[in-house]
């Protein structure tokens, strides 16, 4: 079943695996092909793919291109391979934990900086709301220290920036919720400006006075333990995210941790 179901999708993409495209957009958007097949149950759990030459002219791609699909498809979980008389690659079908895992390790080759802002962006509320519930007073104490160093980076804007996402790192290592912690700082740290990075206005010294008056109410609230203040401080806090781009994410971005 898995030969006749390959066989289609390579006569169906009309060329759009040649060798004019760049290769690792070429790897991604097989890898997703065939792990949509496999989650369809048009290939089953168990089908051996055949090996990988027989795949590499199967697909018509070069050998660098189908090493990056299946490298893409094995660490999300959807193949694995095995040696010896009938070896060769077979479907696999992750579990939940699997997957949770793979999402929290990285993010599909696919991905974008914006991709991952956005989705920051909506745990936001979540993250200061678990903190505001479980902080302690060593936490509050933490945040406001480097709310102060917040307020002497106001004429440096690199560094003030940093210090931003250090309290937000801090403020989500505050909650309970492991998961959704490890998710957000994950998110963060595929977002965090790296050195030289040019910061648009609104990041500069004229700027970061009302930057900071809003993210000493955040912290104030999660001190509070007000869960609506909490809400409300994030609301005002909005305004003042990090701009992002389209970029795509290099495979090991979003696993990074930075730490001072």
């Amino acid at each position: 079943m898995a030969l006749s179901i390959f066989n289609t999708w390579k006569g169906g993409q009309g060329g759009r695996y040649g060798e004019d495209a760049v290769t690792g957009s070429r790897a991604a958007t097989l890898a997703d092909e065939i792990e949509t097949a496999i989650v369809s149950g048009q290939i089953v759990g168990g089908d051996r793919l055949g090996t990988k030459d027989a795949l590499r002219r199967r697909y018509d791609v070069a050998y660098g291109t189908l090493n990056e699909t299946l490298r893409i498809l094995q660490q999300r979980g959807y193949i694995t391979s095995r040696t010896g008389p009938g070896g060769g690659l077979f479907a696999t079908i992750p579990t939940s934990s699997d997957r949770l895992r793979h999402l929290l390790s990285g993010f599909p080759e696919t991905g974008t900086l914006k991709d991952c802002a956005e989705v920051r962006h909506a745990l936001e509320e979540a993250v200061t709301l678990d903190a505001t519930r479980a902080r302690t007073r060593i936490d509050v104490a933490d945040l406001r220290r480097i709310l102060k160093r917040m307020a002497a980076s106001t004429g440096d804007p690199a560094a003030y920036l940093h210090e931003n996402w250090r309290l937000h790192r801090r403020i989500a290592e505050c909650g309970k919720n492991r998961v959704l912690a490890n998710l957000y700082i994950t998110l963060l740290d595929a977002n965090e400006p790296g050195p030289g990075v040019v910061l648009p206005d609104r990041h500069r010294s004229a700027h970061a006075v009302e930057n900071l008056v809003a993210h000493t109410e955040l912290i104030d609230a999660i001190a509070s333990g007000s869960g609506e203040r909490a809400r409300h401080a994030v609301a005002a806090h909005e305004g003042f995210f990090a701009p992002v781009n389209d970029k795509p994410l290099l495979p090991d971005r979003a696993t990074r941790r930075k730490r001072a």
